[in-house]
């Protein structure tokens, strides 16, 4: 089982996976991925602590080898609740990668906005995804965000013949980061109470690392 160095560095990685994942799935929470990480972990120590112990190997740090493998636990879970969330709740949360996707594919392609007939309130797909969204949802978020990040987003993704150079990617970054909180605001403004992710109190992470060592004694 864990010693109490081992279990400081699980919350430590633990946290910081949480956060990480929680920026790129707006609809869970950071507690909530930390929390299942560790209790991920928990159960494949054995396993987890035998890649720890050939990090020097690598070249990497404990630390850095179990950022990765946390990192990888995270990635599927929380795929899955986002999946989840939408399905339980009617209710469309976009990523970061979502909106990349949208702006790379379709928000400036002039063919998108081609509409049959007189309706409107068309969506597109992203990525071969059921995800869909009005285009014009996409416009008025876009007239929300900040005129830096409106300049980033057009720079990076506008057509070529602006001749606008390419933002660095911390800048895009952030302004993608803003556009997405602006989508889900605008989006989600019908949110009732639900039971899927972020529903749930999560058992501190102190106590179920102690609750396990305390079992496998």
């Amino acid at each position: 089982m864990l010693n109490d160095e081992q279990a400081e560095l699980l919350m430590l990685a633990a946290a910081a996976v949480g956060r990480k994942y929680a920026r790129q799935y707006p609809a869970l929470d950071a507690d909530d991925i930390a929390h299942e990480v560790i209790a991920q972990a928990l159960t494949e120590w054995k396993h987890i602590s035998a890649k720890l112990d050939h990090a020097a190997d690598y070249n990497r740090s404990e630390y850095n080898v179990l950022l990765f493998l946390l990192s990888e636990r995270a990635s599927v879970y929380c795929g899955r609740q986002h999946y989840a969330y939408m399905m339980n709740t009617a209710t469309v949360v976009y990523t970061p990668r979502e909106v990349r996707a949208l702006l790379r594919e379709f928000y400036y392609n002039p063919d998108a906005w081609v509409t049959p007939g007189k309706d409107a309130n068309h969506g597109v797909a992203v990525e071969a995804r059921s995800i869909w969204a009005n285009l014009a949802d996409i416009n008025k978020a876009l007239e929300r965000v900040s005129d830096k990040a409106a300049d980033t987003i057009l720079a990076a993704y506008g057509p070529e013949d602006l001749g606008l150079p390419e933002p660095d990617k911390r800048r895009l970054s952030e302004a993608i980061a803003q556009l997405t909180r602006e989508m889900n605001r605008h989006m989600n403004k019908s949110i009732v109470h639900h039971e899927g992710p972020g529903a749930r109190r999560a058992l501190p992470n102190e106590d179920a690392i102690y609750i396990t060592r305390k079992q496998g004694n």
